[in-house]
């Protein structure tokens, strides 16, 4: 089993001055599906940047992730509450806000 490791630049750059091609399609191959998974990580940077310089703002950036998160556990205070801030919050942020509110929305509708 191959050791884990963490995709980031310096695994990148790391595994581009080694030269090894196998290796460089593996990193690829493994940052490819990272990415795919996660989105883009630079622009959640950003939105947690932004949302943390609002004061009295929960600090999660609204993205899909909490919302689906939040649907999973269930918990209905929670995903009320999430639906509240990302519909405040909807017209300055762009993404995949309106699924998330749309998609809180659903599951509220279907606790009940």
């Amino acid at each position: 089993m191959a050791p884990a490791r963490m995709l980031y630049g310096v695994t990148v750059n790391d595994s581009i001055k080694r030269g090894n091609r196998d290796d460089m399609k593996k990193v690829l191959k493994d940052a490819k599906a990272l990415h795919k998974k996660q989105g883009d990580l630079a622009k959640a940077i950003g939105d947690l940047e932004k949302a943390l310089r609002k004061p009295g703002v929960d600090p999660r950036p609204l993205y899909g992730a909490p919302a689906y998160d939040a649907i999973k556990r269930g918990n209905r205070t929670e995903i009320e509450a999430l639906l509240t801030q990302a519909r405040s919050t909807a017209s300055d942020q762009g993404g995949d806000l309106g699924n998330a509110i749309n998609d809180l929305a659903a599951a509220i509708k279907a606790k009940k």
